[in-house]
């Protein structure tokens, strides 16, 4: 498989210059290094920094268990998504940071790590891959400090947001998102308990 070289990168003023890396098989290649440098260069604020620590963590811990189970999962790409999901809250945005986000991701050159985040916020279909399923349930499973909370407690508050909005376009797009993040929770739920049964 050819290796394709590309180059990014940001200095200290934001400004796009080139950044060496290399971009391999079936994923944009960025360290986590570089994926946490480039969340603190936008400006995310030290809050966002440490949920998407969090959001890497609970990702990282959730494909092991997945992976001691016999699936097949590209944990590097979760977790550096999961670090990236929401560099689109660093800039004015509208509904849907995680559209923000892939956005971001794209300029940089990042557009399979912006396929995962596109979907973290208002997700249509539970139709998804995998590992962006992992990051939905990574993201529904930390709190806003990073915290490990459950997913039920979030999906009530989303719920809770959404059901008060005023229009009726972008409270049905939220509600019927909420339906799916619920459908995700329970297909992840139950490979981690398979994975554990079949450990």
């Amino acid at each position: 498989m050819k290796i394709d070289s590309l180059s990014f990168f940001l200095d200290s003023n934001l400004n796009l210059k080139r950044l060496h890396y290399e971009r391999r098989t079936d994923m944009d290649a960025i360290t986590r290094a570089e994926a946490r440098k480039l969340i603190r260069d936008v400006g995310l604020s030290e809050s966002l920094i440490q949920h998407a620590e969090g959001v890497a963590r609970r990702a990282g811990s959730v494909c092991r268990m997945l992976e001691a189970g016999g699936r097949t999962v590209y944990t590097e790409k979760i977790i550096i998504a999961s670090i990236l999901h929401d560099i689109g809250l660093s800039r004015p945005h509208g509904l849907d940071h995680g559209e923000a986000s892939a956005e971001v991701l794209e300029e940089y050159g990042l557009s399979n790590l912006a396929e995962l985040v596109r979907v973290h916020v208002f997700p249509q279909s539970a139709h998804l891959s995998l590992e962006a399923k992992i990051l939905i349930y990574a993201n529904l499973t930390t709190g806003p400090e990073g915290e490990a909370i459950d997913a039920e407690t979030k999906l009530r508050f989303l719920h809770q947001l959404a059901y008060n909005w005023k229009d009726e376009k972008e409270r049905s797009l939220a509600l019927n998102a909420l339906q799916v993040k619920r459908r995700i929770i329970a297909e992840i739920e139950a490979f981690i308990q398979k994975s554990m049964i079949n450990r």
